[in-house]
C-alpha cells in the first residue's frame, strides 16, 4: 500500500524526473491539479497526497517510463504523476482552458510545471462532486467546502453573490444542490 505524501517528496521526485527527462531528451508540461496543487498554494488542512493529477494529455512511452522509474526510486505510486483526469468526460474540455495557471516556483529544465489557482481548482473540484469523480470521495467534497471557506465563501448566499463561482450554479447543477443542503460550512 502507497502511503501519502507530503509536497515536499513530490518536489524531490519532479527533480529526479527532471534529470531523467534531460537524459532522455524528452519535454513535459504539467498542469496540476487536485491535492498537490492545494498542498502548493499553502492548503494543509490534510497536508499529503498520494500523486500529482494533471490536466495533461497522454505522455509517450518513454516519459512514462521515467515516471514509473522515479516512483519505485522514491518509493510512490507508479503512476505518481497522472493524468487521469484528463481522460475524464469533460474535465479536459470545459476546464483545462477556463482555470487559470500559475506558472510554478519549480524551476526544471526539462519539465514546464502550471498549478491551478484557488478559483481554478474550485471549477475542478466542482465538476467531480457534480460528476462522482473518477470514484465516489468524501474528499472532493471537502476539498470543495475548504477552497470555498478560504475564499471567503461560507454558505449558499455567498456562492449566488460572487459572480467568480456563478460557474457552480450554471455548470454543476448537482454540486450546487449539495451546497444548497449543507447551508453553511
Amino acid at each position: 500500500m502507497i502511503k501519502e505524501k507530503e509536497i515536499e517528496t513530490f518536489e524531490k521526485a519532479l527533480g529526479l524526473l527532471d534529470m531523467k527527462l534531460v537524459s532522455i531528451n524528452k519535454k513535459i508540461t504539467v498542469y496540476a491539479i487536485g491535492g498537490f496543487a492545494m498542498l502548493y498554494l499553502g492548503v494543509k488542512e490534510h497536508g499529503f497526497t498520494i500523486d500529482i493529477d494533471t490536466l495533461t494529455e497522454k505522455y509517450d512511452d518513454d516519459v512514462l517510463n521515467a515516471i514509473k522509474e522515479v516512483g519505485i526510486e522514491m518509493e510512490l505510486d507508479d503512476e505518481w504523476l497522472n493524468n487521469d483526469c484528463a481522460s475524464l468526460d469533460g474535465f479536459m474540455s470545459e476546464l483545462k482552458n477556463e482555470i487559470n495557471w500559475e506558472k510554478s516556483k519549480y524551476r526544471f529544465k526539462n519539465i514546464d510545471l502550471y498549478v491551478a489557482d484557488y478559483l481554478g481548482l474550485i471549477r475542478a473540484k466542482s465538476k467531480a462532486v457534480h460528476d462522482g469523480g473518477l470514484v465516489p470521495r468524501k474528499t472532493d467534497k471537502k476539498d470543495l467546502l475548504l477552497l470555498l471557506k478560504l475564499q471567503s465563501i461560507n454558505n449558499i448566499k455567498d456562492v449566488d453573490k460572487r459572480n467568480d463561482v456563478s460557474f457552480i450554479k450554471l455548470n454543476y447543477p448537482r454540486t450546487y444542490d449539495y451546497l444548497k443542503e449543507k447551508e453553511e460550512w
